[in-house]
């Protein structure tokens, strides 16, 4: 038995007039999550946030949406199912955020532990509001707690595959571009922008693909996720990931990178999938936490 994780940046919802978005629902659905993590939910405060309400009802789910910003409306989301976990608190993330996080703890079934969940879309434009991002995402990562997070990081994984290398900068025709992913170093030496991955990794979250590729035989799970049509900014980029801390990565049984002609119709982003061990996911939650 598994719990089934999705999580998908849908490119500004789906769009206004909803035909690309129940297109995306449609796979979604397929695929039966327990947990949605949503990036771009564009249109859905409005009419009484009534694509939300209509997400819950295609998926079976219970929806937490993060509020907008003055500057973007793009904001994060999360789904879970109801009758595999009791929601306990919902965190508001306001500040320092160019897109707050949604954030949700949940107790599955009777265990005691809770599981803390983060749906995140770090800056775009920016590499030091990602660093701020990142480190406030490590709140997350204290000990005792079992955190699993995922999201559109607009940055790139600090141990890059061998088969996706990062960006050449010189060649990269869209400069604003180069410029929103990349950071200049005191000497005044631009590098790509590694350092949220950096940060996470260092606060003992687990890169989930990394540990799936690298634990459980999956190297497909380091498949791009965005950029495959986008040469002029550096082509295919593993950009969104998941993490995990308090020992979840353990309880992963696949991850899977989906990229299909369905996908590209709706979007600019694969969709992710993250498949959890229900009898693993109970032990944890059932144990006690570590001495802090």
């Amino acid at each position: 038995m598994t719990i089934t994780v999705a999580q998908w940046n849908l490119e500004h919802d789906g769009g206004a007039d909803g035909a690309r978005w129940e297109q995306a629902h449609e796979i979604l659905r397929a695929y039966q999550p327990d947990i949605v993590m949503r990036q771009e939910m564009t249109y859905s405060h409005q009419r009484g946030q009534q694509r939300l309400h209509a997400t819950e009802h295609i998926l079976g789910l219970r929806g937490f949406l993060a509020p907008p910003t003055p500057e973007s409306p793009n904001s994060t989301a999360l789904f879970v199912n109801p009758k595999l976990f009791q929601v306990d608190a919902v965190y508001p993330h306001h500040t320092l955020w160019w897109h707050p996080m949604s954030n949700v703890v949940a107790y599955f079934q009777d265990c005691p532990r809770p599981l803390s969940l983060g749906s995140f879309h770090l800056c775009s434009h920016d590499a030091d509001t990602r660093l701020t991002e990142a480190r406030r995402m490590t709140t997350l990562a204290r000990p005792g707690m079992v955190s699993l997070i995922a999201g559109d990081c607009n940055s790139y994984p600090s141990n890059p595959e061998p088969g996706i290398p990062l960006p050449d900068w010189d060649t990269v025709t869209d400069r604003a571009h180069m410029v929103h992913r990349t950071y200049l170093s005191s000497t005044g030496e631009r590098h790509s922008d590694i350092r949220p991955d950096i940060v996470l990794t260092d606060a003992r979250f687990e890169d989930a693909a990394r540990y799936a590729a690298d634990h459980l035989g999956q190297p497909h799970a380091l498949a791009p996720t965005a950029g495959q049509c986008k040469p002029h900014q550096g082509g295919p980029q593993r950009i969104d990931r998941a993490y995990a801390c308090g020992g979840l990565a353990a309880a992963l049984e696949s991850v899977e990178i989906i990229d299909t002609k369905e996908t590209r119709e709706v979007g600019d982003h694969s969709l992710g999938i993250f498949r959890l061990n229900r009898g693993r996911l109970r032990r944890l939650l059932r144990e006690a936490p570590p001495a802090a």
